[in-house]
């Protein structure tokens, strides 16, 4: 890949939107305010995913931030900008197209008005799951005529089976066989202009938006080039990445590799920061930066942080600690009953088998089974704590779960040996006794794990486990933003929906702000200045690899 120039890629956009040639800016090339709706983690469930896209593409009047008592009018923006984890679980061309092409086309269809807009995007980690496959073909400049024969329509759904699919395609690898895909994934209106997973583009005087991908582990040499060379003119700047620099009100190992590699200080520049990952909204104030989290595309739930102590509190959040507490309490329940799907009982069920038959043949004692059960069950626990999570409440939560699960079996014996009654003996002369051991404890142990889960998450200690296995669709939202004409900074406003599948749920604005273009602080930081960090090439290339 090989990106536009700052300018170049400026051009493309102003050319999409009908501005004025030679301009060096898209506002000045519009001649006025630039509009940008930014929204990140789409394509999980369809049906989500249409509602999001409903949400997208209205229009809103809302409280003129400059101008108390009169209101403002905001417009479909110009530029579409995706941030990152274009459809779940791997953003293939068909899952894309399943999740992301189909909803939003069903929409367009509804509010088509034949203005041409621009589509932006970076790169998550689910994107680069599939190799950047389905995320060039929706986001990556076209070349030539688009060819469709034989594919369904970007209102039809291809149905298929994940496995299925997945079988397919090694047999196709295992012989040879070519895989015919579409060519392109196109959102009617929406005009890829990027020629590259990163890009950068001139807003507006003194003001640049950059995207920057960290290819699932850094950002690499070229692309480090590429922005260097930008660092050093210090203009403002409007950053989109696809991990938080800050996560759940803690700093982020991945964003913040991000913002080194990019020669950023968030404490010293005063960069706004749009970003997903974390599905739920957060907007903190680092320094002089603002760092908004805006994960409302369509996946499932993160909940806010509910125990904080000592960390600082959000500008804003959607949904809040006490929300997000109302739903972790749910998830033990939810699991137990399938909500989830029913991979944790099968898991307790092969898990307590062994044990469970050699005590029924007269092997091990129950007490021996019970705790290499334990064992296992703990184990395994801590690994869901996260491997690099080294402090004493996860070894200890992980313990009590494992020493509960593990004797679960022999208290249920236990209480049904001295329980007695007419249904147990009736069970007994059936030899379902021990049957009905078994399925009581596998009941016990799925509600042990998700108590387990949610402890986790309301103690602070992992934030993803129970609320992916919660699967929440609720709290969805997007961004607005207003770039002002003259460069001097960006109005923002957040709108979503606590429950996007209901009908008469209403749009809130879930968030407001302004931010204030400063400019980025003199002079780059980095150890090796940027004429330094140019690429090798020619003759110097050749001797390099020699």
């Amino acid at each position: 890949m090989r990106p536009s120039t700052a300018d170049t890629l400026t051009r493309k956009a102003a050319a999409v939107l009908g501005g004025r040639e030679g301009k060096e800016t898209l506002t000045e090339a519009l001649g006025r305010d630039v509009w940008i709706d930014f929204i990140a983690d789409t394509g999980d469930c369809v049906s989500v995913s249409q509602e999001v896209a409903r949400l997208v593409f209205e229009t809103y009047e809302v409280e003129a931030p400059d101008k108390p008592g009169e209101t403002l009018l905001l417009p479909r923006g110009d530029i579409l900008l995706f941030g990152g984890d274009t459809a779940y679980p791997v953003a293939t061309e068909l899952e894309i197209h399943n999740r992301v092409i189909v909803p939003f086309s069903r929409v367009l269809e509804e509010v088509r008005d034949g203005k041409p807009r621009v589509l932006l995007g970076v790169p998550g980690n689910h994107d680069w799951y599939a190799g950047l496959d389905g995320f060039g073909r929706m986001f990556r400049e076209r070349r030539g005529t688009v060819d469709l024969v034989g594919k369904s329509a970007p209102n039809e759904v291809v149905r298929f089976a994940q496995i299925g699919h997945f079988i397919q395609w090694v047999e196709a690898f295992r012989i040879g066989r070519y895989v015919s895909k579409r060519s392109t994934l196109p959102l009617d209106g929406y005009v890829p202009v990027q020629d590259a997973s990163y890009f950068a583009l001139r807003l507006a005087p003194g003001l640049d938006l950059w995207g920057a991908d960290r290819q699932l582990r850094a950002v690499d040499f070229e692309q480090r080039a590429f922005f260097a060379s930008l660092r050093t003119e210090n203009r403002g700047l409007l950053l989109t990445l696809a991990d938080p620099a800050y996560a759940f009100l803690e700093p982020n190992p991945a964003g913040q590799h991000i913002v080194d590699a990019l020669d950023l200080r968030l404490e010293d520049d005063a960069v706004l920061v749009l970003t997903g990952d974390t599905h739920h909204y957060c907007r903190e104030q680092i320094g002089k930066t603002c760092h908004v989290i805006a994960g409302g595309g369509g996946a499932f739930l993160h909940p806010a942080r509910i125990m904080r102590q000592g960390l600082p509190e959000p500008a804003a959040e959607f949904p809040g600690p006490k929300a997000s507490l109302a739903l972790a309490l749910q998830i033990p329940w939810q699991i137990v009953h399938g909500r989830s799907g029913f991979l944790v009982h099968l898991a307790a069920a092969l898990l307590y088998m062994p044990a469970f038959t050699a005590v029924r043949w007269g092997g091990a004692p129950p007490m021996v089974g019970s705790l290499v059960t334990a064992a296992i069950a703990a184990f395994v626990c801590r690994l869901l704590g996260g491997f690099r999570n080294r402090s004493i409440a996860v070894y200890l939560l992980a313990t009590i779960a494992g020493l509960i699960i593990g004797f679960v079996p022999l208290l249920a014996r236990t209480a049904f040996a001295t329980a007695g009654g007419l249904f147990l003996h009736a069970a007994d002369l059936y030899g379902a006794r021990p049957w009905l051991v078994f399925a009581v404890s596998v009941y016990v142990a799925t509600l042990i794990f998700g108590t387990y889960l949610t402890a986790m998450t309301v103690l602070g200690i992992e934030q993803h486990q129970a609320f992916a296995a919660l699967a929440h669709p609720g709290y969805k939202h997007f961004v607005r933003v207003r770039v002002r004409r003259d460069g001097s900074g960006a109005d923002a406003w957040v709108l979503g929906k606590v429950d996007p599948l209901s009908a008469s749920d209403p749009v809130v604005l879930v968030d407001q702000f302004s931010w204030t273009n400063h400019g980025l602080s003199a002079g780059a930081r980095s150890m090796m200045p940027a004429s330094q960090i140019t690429p090798p090439s020619g003759d110097a290339a050749q001797q390099k690899r020699r």
